[in-house]
């Protein structure tokens, strides 16, 4: 069967989330917590409404499903969902907090590391297989690291915290089969706002009143949450984590351009040598990726 419907949503995912610091540049004015917290609240009510109202069926059969599991798979179903929510939420977190609060090429950055982190847990947590070559490039993207931990130690530890967090979210889902996408996405993301619940005293010091405010946020929560989520999620059932790794690359080489072209930010010697050597290394490490995609 071909997998031309997973690739398109792929990349349509990545595209997506290419352009989200657009919106969040203007929610500038409120704190990363605010904006996270509603969010994830506009998220729940969306997928509420998607999944009652569209697709009982499917929750009543994976209700069924998870009751007819072994106790040891189905605990495992449970906590891999889960355990995805709190990722989810993190990696939210941390890039509404770059974006808004550091820079764009610092959020950028975590998502052109992402993929070689991902491809890196793939092969220990799911033993995907990786060839010499990418390991070299494993080491080039290190001293990549390295030097933008000398510009700076912060900007490089939100960057590898986003990274590291969506990427094992990619493996945990990866290994997350059998279940309706949409309505494991609503439980990750119901259990994400039981999360930020907990805490929503520290994250949000007092409720927005502007209208502007919650018209983002309800574009934010289907636009740049709920859809590319799960069209990322669809593609998942079909693709493996290197492939969906190169076409992550769609979303930074956006938040790039957006950085430079519309939000004037600029690059300084180290910066650019870090980021050129990622380069190399990123055509390096995906050389037998597109070998393989352009041959199928």
């Amino acid at each position: 069967m071909s997998n031309s419907k997973h690739y398109a949503a792929a990349i349509a995912a990545f595209v997506t989330w290419g352009f989200f610091s657009i919106p969040l540049r203007a929610l500038k004015d409120y704190s990363a917590g605010e904006i996270l917290y509603f969010r994830i609240l506009a998220s729940v009510l969306v997928l509420a409404v998607i999944i009652f109202g569209f697709k009982r069926n499917d929750l009543r059969t994976n209700l069924t499903n998870l009751r007819s599991l072994a106790s040891t798979q189905r605990n495992k179903v449970i906590a891999l969902t889960l355990v995805g929510g709190a990722l989810l939420t993190v990696n939210w977190l941390t890039f509404i907090y770059i974006v808004n609060n550091i820079n764009i090429k610092t959020a950028s950055f975590s998502y052109l590391i992402c993929p070689v982190i991902t491809a890196v847990l793939g092969y220990v947590l799911i033993k995907e297989k990786m060839t010499t070559l990418q390991w070299i490039a494993v080491a080039l993207c290190t001293i990549s690291c390295v030097l933008m931990g000398l510009n700076s130690t912060l900007e490089l530890g939100y960057s590898f915290l986003t990274a590291f967090t969506y990427a094992l979210y990619l493996i945990s889902q990866r290994k997350n089969q059998g279940f309706d996408r949409m309505i494991i996405l609503g439980v990750q993301v119901l259990f994400s706002l039981l999360i930020l619940t907990l805490f929503v005293n520290t994250l949000v010091s007092s409720v927005p009143s502007a209208t502007r405010f919650y018209a983002f946020i309800a574009m934010i929560a289907v636009i740049f949450t709920v859809v590319p989520l799960f069209l990322n999620l669809f593609a998942l059932n079909r693709i493996n984590s290197a492939t969906i790794g190169i076409l992550m690359y769609v979303n930074p080489i956006i938040n790039f351009t957006l950085a430079f072209v519309v939000f004037h930010e600029h690059i300084n010697a180290i910066q650019l040598t870090g980021y050129a050597i990622i380069a190399v290394a990123l055509v390096i490490f995906n050389y037998p990726n597109f070998r393989r995609v352009v041959s199928k």
